[in-house]
């Protein structure tokens, strides 16, 4: 009886770890949120009107190379390019096999207060969105306008590898 309750605590506590980045692993596991390729994409609902007359902010993709999770993300990104991508900038980081990436990934996950490090680790000004799933499409667009028409939104990336140089 003993032996089972132990096998069930070590499979619980496997299964909690799954997708997380510890700072001394080589290679973490993906996050386990995902998306049937054949899902339908549903229009967001935008809670604020576009202010078109800014320049497009940065967003950060920090991504593992083998992620299917994360080439879900990057579909997403190309899926509404044509509409939304005059508002944004995608720049990507791999963070599996790029050491620097990922000190870069864990830094600003330090300073923005997110230290569950998992793939795909996306960063919108000062805010963090952690894995994907068809459910976060309408939170990721919102979070692109809002940061987009917000007169006081910073590049806290650009501003984290300021510091580190």
């Amino acid at each position: 009886m003993k032996i089972l309750k132990l096998l069930m605590i070590i499979c619980c506590f496997l299964l909690v770890g799954c997708g997380k980045i510890e700072p001394e692993t080589e290679k973490p596991n993906v996050d386990n949120d995902q998306v049937d390729d054949n899902q339908t994409i549903e229009e967001p609902v935008i809670e604020e009107p576009i202010d078109e007359n800014r320049e497009p902010i940065n967003i950060y993709l920090f991504w593992g190379d083998g992620c299917h999770v994360c080439e879900n993300l990057k579909k997403y990104f190309s899926d509404i390019e044509e509409e939304y991508g005059k508002y944004y900038n995608l720049i990507e980081y791999e963070v599996w096999f790029n050491e620097e990436n990922k000190e870069l990934m864990m830094k600003v996950g330090e300073e923005l207060n997110q230290t569950y490090y998992a793939v795909p680790y996306l960063v919108i000004g000062d805010e963090i969105i952690v894995g994907y799933s068809v459910d976060k499409d309408v939170e990721i667009i919102n979070t692109i306008i809002n940061n987009y028409n917000n007169d006081n939104y910073v590049d806290r990336v650009e501003q984290i590898k300021i510091e580190l140089n």
